[in-house]
């Protein structure tokens, strides 16, 4: 049912369609949780993806060829990071973020990882629940000027 694309760089057309989904992502957080850290508009939502892309492996996750969910990763010593995993809000709650999930477990478990890490937003009582019914634990805290992050891991050791 679900598949992923790994990203190119000069894929102008799949990076615009993953801003679009953190996009709506965000203004469906800001209005269903009132949480306004992904709230931006499509120009901010697209310069994150474009600078993003430096630094990160993006993943764009189809339905039957319909673009519905995306994620970021990155292989730092040990641990595989994942960020700004997103969903249009019209499939949330079908499965998308748990496969999600299992493909970056996989993801890094091939390069080796010993661990996957990720944050979310310390008021997002949705997202931690999510992370903790998976197997993550809170490990530490990062403060911005605007709010604090709990940082999550899981072992993929054993």
């Amino acid at each position: 049912m679900y598949s992923i694309c790994k990203l190119k760089f000069w894929n102008i057309a799949s990076l615009l369609k993953v801003s679009d989904i953190l996009y709506e992502c965000g203004k469906d957080m800001a209005k269903k949780f009132d949480l306004h850290h992904w709230d931006n508009s499509r120009l901010k939502s697209l310069v994150i993806v474009l600078w993003c892309m430096l630094k990160n492996n993006i993943y764009l996750v189809y339905n039957h060829k319909i673009p519905v969910a995306t994620f970021q990763t990155r292989k730092v010593n040990h641990s595989y990071l994942f960020e700004k995993l997103a969903t249009l809000p019209d499939f949330a709650g079908d499965g998308v973020g748990t496969f999600c999930l299992n493909k970056i477990e996989l993801l890094g478990k091939n390069e080796g990882c010993q661990e996957i890490i990720c944050a979310v937003l310390e008021n997002s009582e949705h997202a931690k629940r999510f992370y903790e019914r998976r197997g993550f634990a809170v490990y530490g805290t990062t403060r911005t000027l605007k709010y604090t992050e709990l940082k999550l891991k899981k072992n993929l050791e054993g």
